[in-house]
C-alpha cells in the first residue's frame, strides 16, 4: 500500500517516552514523522489507528516497561516494532498495581 507523508499527526509527550500519541486517525501505510527532543523519527504506520492511541517509536521487546508522560504505564506482553499499535492487546497496565 502506498503511504502518504504526514507531519504533526502524532506527538511525543516526554523525552523518555517509548510511544507517540496520535492527534488524528491514521490509516495503515501512512508515514508519520515525530520529534523527540532533537531527534526526528519517521514511522511507517502498521495498523489503522484511532485518534488518541499509541504508536511505538522503536522496536521494543516483550517484557519492556513502556513509558508515556515519562512514566511507566505498562509492560509489553509481546514484542512490538516501530510504527506498531501499543494498546491493551499487547500492553498490560501497571496502573492498577501501584
Amino acid at each position: 500500500m502506498s503511504g502518504s507523508r504526514s507531519t504533526a499527526k502524532a506527538i511525543v509527550l516526554h523525552q523518555d517516552d517509548d510511544v507517540a500519541v496520535l492527534v488524528e486517525e491514521l490509516q495503515q501505510g501512512a508515514i508519520v514523522t515525530v520529534s523527540k527532543g532533537a531527534e526526528t523519527i519517521s514511522l511507517d504506520v502498521r495498523d489503522a489507528l484511532p485518534l488518541g492511541h499509541k504508536i511505538a517509536l522503536r522496536d521494543l521487546p516483550a517484557g519492556h516497561h513502556v513509558r508515556k508522560y515519562g512514566e511507566v504505564i505498562g509492560v509489553l506482553m509481546q514484542p512490538v516494532v516501530a510504527g506498531e499499535h501499543v494498546h491493551v492487546h499487547n500492553l498490560a497496565s501497571l496502573r492498577a498495581h501501584r
